[in-house]
Protein backbone atom coordinates (compact mmCIF):
# COMPACT_ATOMS: atom_id res chain seq x y z
CA UNK A 1 0.00 0.00 0.00
CA UNK A 2 1.27 3.49 -0.82
CA UNK A 3 2.13 5.77 2.04
CA UNK A 4 0.12 8.88 2.79
CA UNK A 5 2.68 11.24 1.25
CA UNK A 6 2.45 9.36 -2.07
CA UNK A 7 -1.34 9.55 -2.00
CA UNK A 8 -1.22 13.26 -1.20
CA UNK A 9 0.77 13.82 -4.41
CA UNK A 10 -1.67 11.80 -6.52
CA UNK A 11 -4.17 13.91 -8.45
CA UNK A 12 -7.82 13.71 -7.42
CA UNK A 13 -10.14 13.43 -10.37
CA UNK A 14 -13.83 14.09 -10.80
CA UNK A 15 -14.74 12.62 -14.18
CA UNK A 16 -18.10 13.77 -15.55
CA UNK A 17 -20.38 13.04 -18.47
CA UNK A 18 -22.99 15.81 -18.62
CA UNK A 19 -26.70 15.11 -18.23
CA UNK A 20 -28.36 17.61 -20.54
CA UNK A 21 -31.98 18.73 -20.16
CA UNK A 22 -32.79 16.68 -23.29
CA UNK A 23 -31.24 13.53 -21.82
CA UNK A 24 -32.95 14.05 -18.47
CA UNK A 25 -36.28 14.38 -20.30
CA UNK A 26 -35.64 11.13 -22.20
CA UNK A 27 -34.89 9.30 -18.94
CA UNK A 28 -37.89 10.83 -17.18
CA UNK A 29 -40.02 9.56 -20.05
CA UNK A 30 -38.90 6.01 -19.28
CA UNK A 31 -39.50 6.12 -15.53
CA UNK A 32 -42.79 4.19 -15.56
CA UNK A 33 -41.65 1.36 -17.85
CA UNK A 34 -41.43 -2.17 -16.52
CA UNK A 35 -37.65 -2.40 -16.10
CA UNK A 36 -37.96 -6.08 -15.27
CA UNK A 37 -38.94 -6.61 -18.94
CA UNK A 38 -35.61 -6.31 -20.81
CA UNK A 39 -37.14 -6.58 -24.27
CA UNK A 40 -39.54 -3.71 -23.57
CA UNK A 41 -36.89 -1.44 -22.07
CA UNK A 42 -34.34 -2.13 -24.80
CA UNK A 43 -36.92 -1.10 -27.39
CA UNK A 44 -37.66 2.06 -25.44
CA UNK A 45 -33.98 3.02 -25.25
CA UNK A 46 -33.44 2.31 -28.95
CA UNK A 47 -36.47 4.48 -29.76
CA UNK A 48 -34.93 7.42 -27.86
CA UNK A 49 -32.98 9.73 -30.15
CA UNK A 50 -29.27 8.87 -30.23
CA UNK A 51 -29.29 5.88 -27.87
CA UNK A 52 -27.46 2.66 -28.77
CA UNK A 53 -27.77 -0.88 -27.44
CA UNK A 54 -25.04 -3.51 -27.07
CA UNK A 55 -27.47 -6.03 -28.55
CA UNK A 56 -27.44 -9.64 -27.42
CA UNK A 57 -24.16 -9.31 -25.52
CA UNK A 58 -23.05 -6.92 -22.80
CA UNK A 59 -20.22 -4.47 -23.47
CA UNK A 60 -16.69 -4.72 -22.12
CA UNK A 61 -17.76 -3.11 -18.82
CA UNK A 62 -21.05 -5.05 -18.62
CA UNK A 63 -23.00 -2.12 -20.02
CA UNK A 64 -26.16 -2.76 -22.02
CA UNK A 65 -26.66 0.61 -23.73
CA UNK A 66 -25.15 4.03 -24.37
CA UNK A 67 -26.74 7.45 -24.19
CA UNK A 68 -26.04 10.02 -26.93
CA UNK A 69 -23.66 11.81 -24.53
CA UNK A 70 -21.54 8.71 -23.81
CA UNK A 71 -22.97 7.42 -20.52
CA UNK A 72 -22.90 3.66 -20.04
CA UNK A 73 -26.21 2.15 -18.91
CA UNK A 74 -26.23 -0.96 -16.70
CA UNK A 75 -28.71 -3.22 -14.96
CA UNK A 76 -30.44 -6.52 -15.64
CA UNK A 77 -33.74 -5.51 -14.05
CA UNK A 78 -33.32 -1.75 -13.75
CA UNK A 79 -31.84 1.35 -15.38
CA UNK A 80 -28.54 2.40 -13.81
CA UNK A 81 -26.46 5.21 -15.32
CA UNK A 82 -23.40 6.74 -13.65
CA UNK A 83 -22.68 10.32 -14.65
CA UNK A 84 -19.70 11.18 -12.40
CA UNK A 85 -16.82 9.36 -10.72
CA UNK A 86 -14.46 10.59 -8.03
CA UNK A 87 -11.06 8.91 -7.62
CA UNK A 88 -7.35 9.44 -7.40
CA UNK A 89 -4.68 8.29 -9.85
CA UNK A 90 -1.67 6.38 -8.57
CA UNK A 91 0.49 3.76 -10.33
CA UNK A 92 -0.07 1.35 -7.43
CA UNK A 93 -3.72 2.25 -6.81
CA UNK A 94 -7.08 1.05 -8.10
CA UNK A 95 -6.78 3.49 -11.02
CA UNK A 96 -3.29 3.82 -12.48
CA UNK A 97 -4.59 5.94 -15.39
CA UNK A 98 -7.48 8.32 -15.88
CA UNK A 99 -9.77 5.67 -17.37
CA UNK A 100 -13.11 7.50 -17.22
CA UNK A 101 -11.73 10.83 -18.37
CA UNK A 102 -10.53 9.17 -21.56
CA UNK A 103 -13.94 7.76 -22.53
CA UNK A 104 -15.97 9.40 -25.30
CA UNK A 105 -18.17 12.15 -23.91
CA UNK A 106 -16.40 12.26 -20.53
CA UNK A 107 -14.00 14.88 -19.20
CA UNK A 108 -11.75 15.04 -16.16
CA UNK A 109 -11.59 17.80 -13.60
CA UNK A 110 -8.14 17.46 -12.01
CA UNK A 111 -7.81 18.42 -8.36
CA UNK A 112 -11.12 20.30 -8.55
CA UNK A 113 -12.43 22.53 -5.74
CA UNK A 114 -13.98 20.80 -2.74
CA UNK A 115 -17.63 20.00 -3.32
CA UNK A 116 -17.32 19.49 -7.10
CA UNK A 117 -18.60 15.91 -6.96
CA UNK A 118 -21.57 16.92 -4.80
CA UNK A 119 -22.29 19.81 -7.14
CA UNK A 120 -22.61 17.32 -10.02
CA UNK A 121 -25.20 15.38 -8.02
CA UNK A 122 -27.12 18.53 -7.15
CA UNK A 123 -27.16 19.70 -10.77
CA UNK A 124 -28.59 16.42 -12.05
CA UNK A 125 -31.15 16.24 -9.24
CA UNK A 126 -32.24 19.75 -10.21
CA UNK A 127 -32.77 18.61 -13.80
CA UNK A 128 -35.21 15.95 -12.65
CA UNK A 129 -36.90 18.27 -10.17
CA UNK A 130 -37.62 20.62 -13.08
CA UNK A 131 -39.29 17.75 -14.93
CA UNK A 132 -40.93 15.77 -12.13
CA UNK A 133 -41.35 18.25 -9.29
CA UNK A 134 -39.65 17.98 -5.93
CA UNK A 135 -38.51 14.50 -4.85
CA UNK A 136 -40.98 12.35 -2.93
CA UNK A 137 -38.12 11.38 -0.63
CA UNK A 138 -34.98 13.37 0.19
CA UNK A 139 -32.99 11.44 2.77
CA UNK A 140 -29.37 11.20 3.87
CA UNK A 141 -27.44 8.14 5.01
CA UNK A 142 -25.76 9.69 8.03
CA UNK A 143 -22.66 7.51 8.34
CA UNK A 144 -21.83 7.69 4.63
CA UNK A 145 -23.26 11.21 4.19
CA UNK A 146 -24.94 10.07 0.98
CA UNK A 147 -28.00 12.05 -0.04
CA UNK A 148 -30.77 10.25 -1.94
CA UNK A 149 -33.26 12.22 -4.05
CA UNK A 150 -36.08 9.81 -4.96
CA UNK A 151 -39.14 10.30 -7.16
CA UNK A 152 -41.95 7.72 -7.13
CA UNK A 153 -43.86 7.09 -10.35
CA UNK A 154 -46.26 4.16 -10.49
CA UNK A 155 -44.47 1.06 -9.29
CA UNK A 156 -41.02 2.52 -9.89
CA UNK A 157 -38.62 4.98 -8.33
CA UNK A 158 -36.15 7.28 -10.03
CA UNK A 159 -33.13 7.93 -7.83
CA UNK A 160 -30.23 10.40 -8.02
CA UNK A 161 -27.55 9.45 -5.49
CA UNK A 162 -23.91 8.58 -4.87
CA UNK A 163 -22.67 5.06 -4.28
CA UNK A 164 -19.57 2.90 -4.21
CA UNK A 165 -17.92 2.32 -7.57
CA UNK A 166 -17.58 -1.40 -8.30
CA UNK A 167 -14.86 -0.91 -10.90
CA UNK A 168 -12.50 0.46 -8.22
CA UNK A 169 -13.37 -2.46 -5.92
CA UNK A 170 -15.53 -0.04 -3.92
CA UNK A 171 -12.60 2.23 -3.04
CA UNK A 172 -14.13 5.30 -4.69
CA UNK A 173 -17.57 6.74 -5.38
CA UNK A 174 -19.74 7.36 -8.40
CA UNK A 175 -22.91 9.39 -8.88
CA UNK A 176 -25.80 7.80 -10.75
CA UNK A 177 -29.37 7.92 -11.93
CA UNK A 178 -31.33 4.74 -11.33
CA UNK A 179 -34.83 3.56 -12.15
CA UNK A 180 -36.00 0.41 -10.39
CA UNK A 181 -39.17 -1.23 -9.20
CA UNK A 182 -40.73 -0.28 -5.89
CA UNK A 183 -44.48 -0.96 -5.73
CA UNK A 184 -46.58 2.13 -5.18
CA UNK A 185 -47.95 0.73 -1.92
CA UNK A 186 -44.54 -0.35 -0.59
CA UNK A 187 -42.67 1.85 1.87
CA UNK A 188 -39.24 3.16 1.01
CA UNK A 189 -36.62 0.93 2.68
CA UNK A 190 -34.92 2.48 5.73
CA UNK A 191 -32.14 4.81 4.67
CA UNK A 192 -29.55 2.47 6.20
CA UNK A 193 -30.68 -0.19 3.71
CA UNK A 194 -30.69 2.02 0.61
CA UNK A 195 -27.08 1.28 -0.45
CA UNK A 196 -27.88 -2.44 -0.70
CA UNK A 197 -31.37 -1.87 -2.14
CA UNK A 198 -29.98 0.26 -4.97
CA UNK A 199 -26.83 -1.75 -5.71
CA UNK A 200 -26.64 -3.28 -9.17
Amino acid sequence: MSDVSDEDESPWIVAVCPVTPELAAQIAGMVELDWEDPELTEKAMLAADGWRSTGDYLGDLNEKAYTPAGHLVYGDDRFAMPFAYEYWIHPDGAWAEDFWGEQDGWRSLVDPPAGTFTAQLDAVASQFAALLGQPDHDVTHESRRWRYRIWRRGDNVLVVAPGLDGFSYHQFEHAYVQIRRLPADAPLPPVTELPDFLMW
